[in-house]
C-alpha cells in the first residue's frame, strides 16, 4: 500500500524532483524504486523519451511510471516530465550538476558513483583510439614539428592540459611557451606570434572567452592553430585547421579533463618520435639540468 505523501509535502513547493524522489525512496515498492532510480540516473531521457520507452529501459511496466508520478503528488507522468524538462534547463549549471551528484550518492553510495566515474573514463579512452582522433593527433604533431615556436593555452580546468603540453614539449627541446599571466596579461604573451608559430588551444564547454579570443588573434596573424576541444562545432574547432575532439561527459560536477591530458601526452610522444636524435639529446640535457638542481627526491 502506498505511504502518505507527508514526506513529500513537507519539502515544500520549491523541492526539486530529485528531492521529492529521495524523500519517499525508502518507502517505495521494488518496482517503484527501479523506476525512481532510473529517473534519478537519466534526467535527460526523462525529459526527451516517451513514457513507454522510459519504462522499457527501466525494466518496469509503463503503468509503474504513472503510479510513481502519482505517488510523488503529480497528476500523471506527463506532469512529472514537464517538471523534469524545466529542471533540465537548469542542470547545465555546475551547481545543478553538483546537486545531482549528491542525490546519486545518497541513493547508490560511494562505490557505485566512483565506479561510474571510472567506467566513463575507460570508455572515453577507448573513444580516443578512433581513426579520426588518431589522425588528428598525428596532424597536430606534424604542425608542431614544422613550426619554430608553439604557444600553449588553456584556462580554468583546461589550464592543466596546456601546462602539461608546454612542459613535456620543452623537455624534448621544443620552443614551447605557456600562455599565462596575472593581472589579465596572458594574451600579452602572444605579441609577435606569426606564421612561423603554432598555437595549441585547449577549451571545453563552457568555452573560456580568453582562449577563443587567442585563437582568433593567432589565426589573424597567420599562425597555425591546433584545438583540443569537445565538439567539432566549438568556437575554436571552427577556426582551427586541426581539432582533436575529446569526450568530456562525466557524472561528476564538472566535465572530465582526463581525455584532454591524454591527447596532449600523445601529441608530445609523436613529436618526440619525429624529432629523432634531437629529442634524445634535448631530453638528456633536461635530465642533467634537473639533476644539477636536485629537482627530485633522493634517499641518498
Amino acid at each position: 500500500m502506498l505511504q502518505p505523501l507527508s514526506s513529500v509535502l513537507a519539502l515544500g513547493m520549491g523541492a526539486s524532483l530529485n528531492e521529492q524522489i529521495l524523500a519517499v525512496f525508502d518507502d517505495l515498492t521494488i518496482s517503484h524504486r527501479s523506476a525512481a532510480r532510473w529517473i534519478l540516473d537519466h534526467p535527460e531521457d526523462v525529459a526527451l523519451l516517451s513514457m513507454r520507452e522510459q519504462a522499457k529501459r527501466a525494466g518496469v511496466p509503463a503503468a509503474t511510471m504513472t503510479r510513481l508520478a502519482q505517488r510523488l503528488g503529480y497528476s500523471g507522468y506527463e506532469a512529472l516530465r514537464a517538471v523534469s524538462s524545466s529542471a533540465l534547463r537548469q542542470r547545465s549549471s555546475f551547481s545543478g550538476r553538483t546537486a545531482d551528484l549528491q542525490a546519486r550518492r545518497e541513493v547508490d553510495g560511494d562505490e557505485a558513483l566512483t565506479s561510474d566515474l571510472l567506467s566513463g573514463l575507460a570508455g572515453h579512452i577507448r573513444a580516443l583510439s578512433s581513426s579520426e582522433t588518431l589522425a588528428a593527433i598525428a596532424r597536430a604533431a606534424d604542425i608542431i614539428v614544422s613550426k619554430e615556436r608553439l604557444f600553449c593555452m588553456g584556462s580554468r580546468s583546461s589550464y592543466a592540459s596546456a601546462h602539461l603540453g608546454a612542459y613535456l614539449l620543452s623537455l624534448i627541446g621544443e620552443n614551447a611557451l605557456l600562455v599565462e599571466g596575472t593581472g589579465a596579461t596572458s594574451l600579452d604573451r602572444l605579441r609577435g606570434i606569426d606564421a612561423r608559430d603554432a598555437l595549441l588551444a585547449v577549451t571545453i564547454a563552457p568555452y573560456t572567452r580568453v582562449t577563443v579570443e587567442a585563437v582568433g588573434y593567432a589565426q589573424e596573424k597567420g599562425a597555425a592553430v591546433i584545438a583540443i576541444t569537445d565538439s567539432p562545432a566549438s568556437p575554436v574547432a571552427r577556426l582551427a585547421p586541426v581539432s582533436v575532439v575529446v569526450p568530456t561527459s562525466s557524472p561528476s560536477f564538472l566535465q572530465t579533463v582526463a581525455p584532454s591530458l591524454i591527447a596532449v601526452e600523445s601529441i608530445a610522444a609523436l613529436v618526440a618520435a619525429r624529432r629523432g636524435r634531437r629529442a634524445v639529446e634535448a631530453m638528456a640535457a633536461s635530465e642533467e639540468h634537473l639533476t644539477r638542481f636536485g629537482s627530485y627526491y633522493d634517499d641518498k
